[in-house]
């Protein structure tokens, strides 16, 4: 038997979130009215439902949001690195890049790198990212740039996309998602407190010989 609703759940902000935002965000837009009407009686039905099961629907917190931060954009190497352990991998290194944003600009050296697992059946790739950013200061301060995530698109087009060797040219971004998190850590005192604790959602496309990716901060 499904357990009550606690008597403040109909006016939880909950009851607002799941039968009036989500409804509206994943109906289908075609225009068949009776359609949509019979989605949106079977969504609205399925988040009643779900409201008995919410953990403390009277406690409301602010949304996380996302404000674009900064761009990097990379030159990878047109061969990759061959990596021999448990699991043969390869590595496309960084030849070199430009990066800039609300904390200050630069270069990215040389030495980095862009894993992905460059063949397989999945329409889905893991990735993996080192970026070594420079900034213009005197001294320098050396920030270190971690990503991890997903590719995902036909599988021919992302064995072209993980393929060093290959051209890019002609692959419309449209095909294929790049989607990671990023992080930014570095010892200099002068950007630590801003980029240590952050946290940053990305996104990235191809564009001829550099991959570029876009950071959103986290708040």
């Amino acid at each position: 038997m499904t357990a009550a609703a606690p008597a403040d759940m109909a006016n939880s902000p909950f009851q607002h979130e799941l039968l009036q935002r989500f409804p509206q965000k994943f109906l289908p837009q075609d225009d068949n009215s009776d359609s949509r009407s019979d989605t949106s009686r079977s969504v609205e039905e399925s988040c009643k439902r779900a409201l008995d099961h919410f953990p403390c629907p009277s406690v409301a917190f602010p949304m996380p949001t996302l404000e674009f931060d900064f761009r990097v954009a990379v030159a990878l190497n047109p061969e990759p690195s061959k990596i021999e352990n448990r699991v043969k991998k390869e590595i496309t290194t960084i030849k070199g890049g430009m990066w800039s944003g609300s904390f200050g600009h630069g270069r990215v050296m040389a030495g980095g790198y862009d894993l992905g697992q460059a063949r397989g059946v999945r329409p889905i790739r893991i990735l993996e990212g080192a970026f070594v950013l420079q900034t213009t200061d005197q001294p320098p301060a050396i920030l270190e740039m971690r990503t991890r995530g997903s590719l995902s698109g036909p599988c021919n087009v992302l064995d072209t996309l993980l393929d060093a060797r290959e051209s890019k040219d002609n692959i419309d971004p449209r095909q294929y998602g790049f989607r990671t998190f990023a992080t930014v850590k570095t010892p200099d005192k002068r950007y630590a407190e801003f980029v240590n604790c952050g946290l940053w959602v990305a996104s990235g496309v191809w564009h001829g010989e550099e991959l570029i990716i876009d950071a959103y901060r986290l708040t």
